[in-house]
């Protein structure tokens, strides 16, 4: 039996659930998976045992609930947690049980994470940092192997552990590639998916607009997402008005990831316009690779993580900078008649970045 941990994500997270739970239970795994979220689901089938606490309970809490439900399973040979809060599950599993191998998913570069978002000065933010490091460095040592969601733009935070890492990232699965992106609706309908913030160059996007609508007049864009604060979501619809481009912007709330792949069907053209932050500079943006399956032309800003993976099949963009997105839009709202920028990325997706190849490596950790 497998142990599935999570304390930040929602039960039917992308990765967590819909890659690696369903990849284990596909092939007759059977599964304990524990979440921690205001989610009302219950994901259990006949190999999936989802236990789900509420967020009423804090996470030492949840820690100490997990911990003692595990070492209460005699047929338990692997543990697989989420975030960094949970290394303590892993040393209460290891102290009861060496032989039970655990593993590590770090979904984000920890240190680039904090740098972004923390509001600290910043000798106070660079002393938490080396603090967290610290405290997560006395865990290790209960870490059999390490998965990192993303290939190290610069310093690999564990390569100085004798530790085995893994690099397999959330690209998308083969059965979401379109396969007839000629078919697609010629109006340049725009979209974006993800967190709505101000580090995801939001901003910049929606004053992009207002330029793209003066060359494209029928071009229209859908954000679809959670705001990271109520004050953004104010400023953003403020600024929406401000531009008079309420009828060309359609916000929508974060939907299932399962409804997601027909939403992206029904657009032309995917934004990333993320700015330039520690963070962003670090991890791999996911919806690159689920624009690049649904046959979208695809806007981006030049950042290392998504220059690593792609080259001349999308419209690139400087960070941070309205004009160049809005020149990138309307370029790429101008060459929807020419799919060969499509046709090289659904063919980058069918060679090498689909989580069908990354699934065995994936597996093989739990063999």
């Amino acid at each position: 039996m497998k142990a599935i941990v999570s304390c930040h994500h929602y039960p039917d997270d992308e990765r967590i659930y819909y890659k690696q739970v369903q990849s284990l239970a596909k092939r007759g795994d059977h599964i304990l998976y524990f979440t921690r979220s205001d989610s009302n689901l219950d994901l259990t089938d006949e190999y999936i045992n989802h236990q789900s606490f509420s967020l009423d309970n804090d996470v030492k809490t949840f820690i100490e609930s997990v911990s003692s439900y595990l070492q209460k399973q005699n047929s338990l040979t692997h543990i697989q947690i989420h975030e960094t809060d949970l290394l303590p599950v892993l040393k209460n599993i290891k102290s009861k049980d060496q032989n039970i191998t655990t593993i590590y998913d770090v979904h984000e570069h920890m240190e680039a994470l904090y740098r972004t978002f923390s509001n600290r000065f910043k000798p106070v933010k660079e002393l938490a940092i080396h603090i967290r490091k610290r405290e997560e460095k006395k865990y290790l040592k209960y870490v059999d192997q390490i998965i990192l969601a993303n290939p190290p733009m610069s310093n690999n935070p564990y390569e100085n552990y004798s530790i085995p890492i893994y690099v397999i990232e959330n690209f998308p699965e083969l059965k979401y590639l379109n396969h007839s992106p000629g078919l697609k609706q010629s109006s340049p309908a725009i979209v974006y998916h993800g967190h709505l913030g101000p580090e995801r160059g939001i901003g910049d996007l929606i004053k992009a607009m207002h330029r793209v609508i003066l060359s494209i007049p029928e071009a229209r864009l859908t954000l679809i997402g959670t705001f990271r604060t109520d004050e953004f979501q104010n400023e953003m619809r403020a600024r929406i008005q401000e531009y008079s481009i309420g009828d060309v912007v359609q916000l929508l709330d974060q939907v299932p990831h399962k409804d997601i792949w027909d939403i992206l069907q029904n657009h032309s053209i995917g934004v990333i316009p993320f700015r330039r932050t520690p963070l962003t500079e670090e991890n791999t943006p996911t919806k690159l690779f689920e624009m690049m399956a649904s046959g979208l032309e695809i806007v981006a800003t030049d950042l290392p993580p998504t220059r690593y993976f792609v080259d001349d099949s999308i419209h690139w963009a400087s960070p941070g900078n309205a004009e160049s997105i809005a020149d990138s839009i309307i370029h790429a709202c101008q060459s929807l008649g020419d799919t060969s920028r499509v046709q090289k990325n659904l063919k980058l997706i069918a060679q090498k970045y689909n989580w069908d190849q990354r699934q065995d490596q994936y597996l093989a950790l739990f063999d």
